[in-house]
């Protein structure tokens, strides 16, 4: 089962992104800093049977401190990936450092890494402390650009984020298609070789699941438009009289049907 941890700065669309991913609307999305408290596990499941796993992590809130604490107790970069383990196992019950054990943990357990950022806003140099413990972990990792605002920096981070990863892709949670989401998910594919199989198993099976959800779309249309097209409405005339209000009232009736 391939996992991935997305992670980065409070309200940068994180939440979003695993909620589009993993098809799940049990994911808590809020507009204010910090909506995440602690790592959650969302399995994506096709009849029983988990694909990969995406874990919603919290935002880095004291990127510098951690940064510090890793180049004090590191000898040089054949040993940084267990110093950053050792971080999180000599931390994880200090409340300081709370949300970035939570968001390591993973990464240290095998995930491969999302690193989310908002192309709205301008780089800037904090977020080069979080690549860099990213980095230090020496787990496969991408990028993702998400656009929340108005603004347009989109070159400027693809500049900054190419330096430390290998896969750098604008995606917009709110508004990506199905091919949109089937394209990144071959993306990450590309990450680890290992993760190639079961990655192009949860595309396949999503595409299967996609058309057999068309065809079930395409046939309840076509039953509701024979319904509409056979629908009657009588009532005996009794008099020529009547004909102009009784024909109004039946075309009413007839309407209200059609609109159910």
């Amino acid at each position: 089962m391939v996992e991935f941890a997305v992670v980065g700065h409070p309200n940068k669309g994180k939440s979003s992104i695993v909620a589009t991913l993993a098809e799940s609307e049990q994911v808590a999305i809020g507009t204010t800093p910090g909506t995440t408290h602690q790592a959650d596990r969302y399995d994506f499941r096709l009849d029983n049977e988990v694909l990969y796993t995406l874990v919603d992590t919290p935002g880095f809130q004291r990127a510098g401190a951690v940064m510090q604490w890793l180049q004090a107790h590191a000898s040089d970069a054949s040993d940084r990936a267990d110093v950053v383990a050792n971080f999180v196992t000599e931390h994880q019950q200090d409340p300081k450092f709370r949300d970035e054990c939570e968001l390591l943990k993973p990464i240290v357990n095998g995930a491969g890494i999302i690193y989310v950022v908002d192309g709205a806003k301008p780089y800037g140099a904090e977020f080069e402390v979080e690549m860099q413990i990213l980095q230090w972990t020496g787990q496969p990792r991408m990028a993702l650009i998400n656009l929340i605002g108005e603004g347009d920096y989109l070159t400027q981070w693809q500049r900054a984020l190419g330096q430390y990863f290998s896969v750098v892709r604008v995606f917009d949670a709110m508004q990506a298609d199905f091919t949109e989401r089937v394209n990144l998910l071959r993306a990450f594919a590309e990450l680890n070789e290992s993760w190639r199989a079961p990655m192009e198993k949860a595309v396949s099976a999503l595409q299967a699941d996609r058309q057999h959800r068309l065809m079930r779309s395409a046939a309840a249309i076509a039953d509701a438009l024979i319904d509409c097209l056979t629908f009657t409405e009588q009532t005996p005339l009794k008099s020529s009289d009547e004909h102009d209000a009784l024909e109004a009232q039946l075309r009413d009736q007839l309407q209200s049907k059609v609109r159910r």
